[in-house]
């Protein structure tokens, strides 16, 4: 383990969790948010492995970075024409590179989660690849159906299946000028050779969508509406529609103060992230054993990215120092409102497409300048935590600082 690793786990062992005093003449106020300005400020931090690309295959800077179905790894296309593979063997760097006969891939893309074991893909403007590691196969589809122009997000709608979803960005038959172009969510086929369109929703302006497992979620944020549909674009329901039906007003973007843009559901927990509102992020849940009325999460805070074990969450910040900044937070059914303190991780933010999770063991990998920087959230050894897992210990310790302070109802 490099020593300042070592250093800072040190320093959360002996500091992890203090107690922050937040009297206000002399009592203790409730916080407007979940975690207030010196919770962020004052959060403890975590150092990651570091190490240089400069050089390597001729020299690569601001690479971007995806998952891969491989583990204790992330890909890359921005190494030349090629998918390269960088895995982190006993601490180390390594890269090994796949497709290599593969034609105009680099230049970063919209990248998908794996699809399976064996298959990744990405989108890069009006073409979408798919690449078999299995069968060494690479597909390059073509998404041109009348008036596209670009593809602007993807999702996985049935990986067995090889059906996608592509939101299309498409130019009007009579625009009035540049600007006049409609956005359509479009469910394609691609198990064969030649891209297959079996349905299609136009969106309406100021519209975003997210995907669970086997729901699509459509957000009007001006009309405060959500949609849901199933995987084939059939409407169906979410309990997250319950809620944001319930709260409308309170979600108001316009007239209150909480209002979202974007929505980051937890995998498998009732509850969500809303954020890109005007006080930053939103927590909602819809469990019937707790109360999960909107709260204000953090206010400045944007882009969040949950791992695929449902245990840490990451975001961003545009200026809670100097710059702007990435945290994570420990999840847990554990806390009242499933979300732990935030930890710092690196005093700079990280650009959409730079940054990916890894698994077995899970790590949260991202890229800046001539750097790929590493932070496992498995493999932390120190003494303290004896045979419980990093996570857990965090946890339990966070839960604790919570209690001493009551916050959140806890303690009291």
């Amino acid at each position: 383990m490099h020593i300042l690793t070592k250093l800072c786990l040190s320093v959360i062992c002996i500091l992890l969790f203090s107690t922050i005093a937040l009297a206000h003449g002399g009592k203790k106020m409730e916080s407007k948010y979940l975690y207030e300005k010196n919770d962020v400020k004052e959060a403890i931090s975590l150092q990651p492995q570091s190490f240089k690309t400069g050089g390597l295959f001729g020299g690569y800077n601001n690479v971007s970075i995806f998952s891969v179905p491989q583990n204790n790894s992330v890909g890359t296309n921005d190494m030349g024409n090629a998918i390269t593979i960088i895995s982190f063997p006993k601490g180390k760097i390594d890269y090994d590179k796949h497709f290599s006969r593969a034609d105009d891939i680099s230049g970063g893309g919209k990248y998908l989660p794996p699809i399976s074991q064996d298959l990744i893909g990405f989108g890069q403007v009006r073409v979408f690849h798919l690449f078999d590691f299995k069968k060494k196969l690479h597909r390059e589809y073509r998404i041109v159906f009348p008036f596209s122009k670009t593809i602007d997000n993807i999702a996985i709608a049935d990986a067995r299946l090889r059906h996608f979803l592509f939101e299309i960005e498409s130019k009007k038959e009579n625009p009035k000028n540049s600007f006049d172009v409609d956005k359509i969510l479009q469910l394609i086929d691609l198990s064969s050779d030649k891209p297959l369109l079996l349905k299609e929703i136009h969106k309406e302006p100021g519209t975003v969508w997210t995907t669970t497992k086997d729901r699509v979620l459509l957000y009007e944020v001006f009309e405060r509406k959500l949609s849901v549909f199933d995987m084939n674009l059939e409407p169906a329901h979410h309990p997250l529609e319950d809620v944001v039906k319930q709260y409308k007003d309170l979600l108001n973007p316009i007239k209150d103060e909480i209002g979202f843009s974007r929505i980051r559901l937890h995998p498998t927990l009732p509850f969500a992230i809303l954020y890109g509102g005007y006080e930053g992020s939103t927590f909602v849940g819809w469990a019937k054993d707790r109360n999960c009325k909107p709260h204000l999460l953090l206010l400045d805070s944007k882009e969040f990215s949950l791992s695929p074990d449902g245990k840490w969450a990451t975001y961003k910040t545009s200026s809670v120092g100097k710059n702007s900044q990435t945290y994570i937070m420990p999840i847990s059914e554990k806390y009242p409102h499933y979300l732990g303190s935030p930890i710092l991780i690196s005093k700079v933010s990280f650009n959409i497409g730079k940054a990916a999770w890894s698994t077995n063991p899970t790590a949260y990998v991202s890229s800046y300048g001539d750097n790929i920087f590493r932070w496992d959230l498995e493999n932390q050894d120190f003494p303290e935590k004896g045979k419980m897992s990093f996570h857990d210990y965090i946890v339990q310790e966070d839960l604790k600082k919570l209690t001493r302070e009551k916050k959140q109802g806890l303690g009291k």
